[in-house]
């Protein structure tokens, strides 16, 4: 069995690393407002997401379920689903390989128990090769993508965002 973990965390990290390019390593190049957002496939408690596959413009909080201040977003993104919910997906993904404990790794329960112990009401991915953190360069927790129906970037935020930013950005894709 431990012959097997290992060659299953080798073969999981020789992935990851073909998805970085060389001129764009992890959390060193978030994307540029514009440019084309990767395709975001997810599941989720509430089903899978893929935002090739949805018309709404979409919202993705990358975060970490040690980081206080992404606990302290939990309000605000179930907020932005109760007011923005039915024009717009709402989806978060973590972007820390490790649980609570900032030890051990990620597992889907810490989702769960995130969930449960900060109420999130929107949608929580599990991206288990953190391929997406890569993809869109996230350096920092919380950061904020937002994505136009067009599927291009139309706002990047990092941090504490108050409601108010985030409702505008979003509200910036729907004109």
């Amino acid at each position: 069995m431990r012959r097997f973990l290992t060659c299953a965390l080798i073969a999981a990290l020789a992935v990851v690393a073909l998805r970085i390019s060389p001129s764009r390593a992890a959390g060193t190049v978030p994307l540029e407002l514009g440019a084309p957002a990767p395709a975001l496939s997810e599941p989720t408690a509430d089903g899978s997401f893929d935002s090739t596959k949805s018309t709404k413009p979409y919202l993705v909080e990358f975060f970490a379920v040690w980081c206080p201040h992404c606990q302290r977003e939990v309000p605000v993104m179930n907020r932005l689903q109760a007011v923005d919910g039915g024009r717009v997906d709402i989806i978060a993904v973590p972007a820390s390989p490790f649980g609570f404990d900032k030890s051990s790794m990620l597992q889907p329960a810490d989702l769960d128990t995130f969930a449960q112990r900060f109420d999130a009401r929107y949608r929580i991915g599990f991206d288990g090769l953190f391929g997406l953190v890569y993809d869109y360069g996230v350096a920092t927790y919380p950061t904020f993508y937002v994505v136009g129906t067009d599927r291009r970037v139309a706002a990047v935020e990092s941090g504490e965002v108050p409601f108010e930013k985030l409702h505008a950005d979003l509200q910036s894709t729907l004109k």
